[in-house]
């Protein structure tokens, strides 16, 4: 649906720019990305081209993440479950 303006955006810009950085810091793929997102691999990649210019233009560079997730449900794992958690100690 619309979530704001004339053009359907399937994902919000926050989640656009998550998932730019997301990207930039080579934690996962584009494919994963959009598995985690629920949208089509092309629906990132014009996230990508959207907000990366204006990340860079901000001069906002990312440092690479230490892991590279394979799957979102990967990726989704490794998330804490609540404040102060980390991941090896979440059930």
């Amino acid at each position: 649906g619309g979530r704001g303006g004339i053009f359907l955006q399937k994902i919000t810009d926050a989640e656009r720019v998550l998932a730019t950085v997301l990207h930039l810091r080579r934690l996962c793929t584009r494919a994963v990305l959009a598995e985690l997102f629920q949208v089509s691999p092309r629906t990132i990649g014009n996230a990508l081209l959207d907000v990366r210019p204006l990340l860079e233009q901000d001069g906002y560079t990312p440092l690479p993440a230490p892991i590279r997730y394979r799957t979102a449900a990967a990726l989704l794992a490794a998330i804490p479950q609540q404040e102060g958690d980390t991941p090896e100690s979440t059930h």
